[in-house]
């Protein structure tokens, strides 16, 4: 196997890290966790969830389009092909999934006809990483902002004096 295919295994593995910690912030946040790390159903326990069950979880609750929620289905079944294949030596024979998930990627992000297959998946591949890690962040920040209510319009102690009367200077200007 080639250096390049190994290190595109090993940045699935580490952006599946990070995918799957973004998820279960997200989740406990939503659900008042306290302690996602050693809760039983968001931590490393028998019975939590896991990364396929919170990949359906963050699919199912948030608006994604179908090619977005396609591509993140294609990186969890690629993430759960290269960890059941992990022996196999070359990248192409990772993929093992009757969905053809190699030629969902190539279809998806197109390569130049003249590098070869493994190039082209391994290329692929890091566009994925990219496109669902950045899906996944946008869709699990705070879009929520609680704004302090006021009574007043103005207040003083937040304006400078002239600028407050260069403000009401414009009316009486004729």
């Amino acid at each position: 196997m080639e250096i390049s295919e190994v290190k595109v295994r090993n940045e699935f593995f580490v952006s599946a890290l990070f995918i799957e910690s973004t998820i279960t912030d997200y989740l406990s946040e939503k659900l008042d966790i306290s302690n996602p790390i050693n809760s039983e159903f968001l931590g490393n326990h028998e019975k939590a969830l896991s990364f396929s069950q919170k990949m359906d979880a963050i699919m199912e609750s948030s608006k994604f389009s179908i090619i977005d929620q396609s591509k993140l289905s294609v990186f969890r079944e690629i993430y759960n092909e290269f960890i059941l294949n992990e022996d196999v030596l070359s990248l192409e024979e990772c993929f093992t999934s009757p969905d053809s998930n190699d030629d969902f990627l190539l279809i998806l992000y197109p390569q130049s006809d003249h590098l070869p297959r493994e190039e082209k998946l391994v290329n692929a591949c890091y566009q994925l990483i990219g496109e669902v890690s950045e899906l996944v962040a946008l869709h699990t920040e705070k879009a929520e902002v609680k704004m302090p209510r006021k009574s007043r319009m103005f207040s003083l102690e937040s304006l400078n004096l002239g600028k407050f009367v260069m403000l009401f200077s414009f009316l009486f200007i004729s």
